[in-house]
């Protein structure tokens, strides 16, 4: 196995780091589309760019901080549902 082999299977097996983690999970979809055909979306076209370069933790990763970030707001809207009433 050469260095760029090595490299490669470096890359593919290494986990999202803290900033990509913290944006899938605070930004868990996408919203602020201003083109309606244009991906403007950052967390679609990153996971975009994993699929396309074989990154499959990230992959498992990226969708596990998503669906943690839906929970947390879904989370955040019923506590301040209860609390309101």
């Amino acid at each position: 196995m050469n260095l760029e082999q090595k490299n490669t299977e470096k890359r593919k097996n290494e986990p999202l780091s803290n900033s990509e983690a913290l944006s899938f999970f605070f930004i868990p979809v996408g919203f602020a589309k201003l083109n309606r055909w244009k991906n403007t979306d950052f967390n679609e076209s990153e996971i975009e760019r994993f699929i396309k370069f074989g990154f499959e933790r990230k992959i498992k990763q990226a969708s596990e901080m998503r669906v943690f970030g839906m929970i947390f707001y879904i989370s955040i809207a019923i506590i301040l549902a209860y609390l309101i009433k």
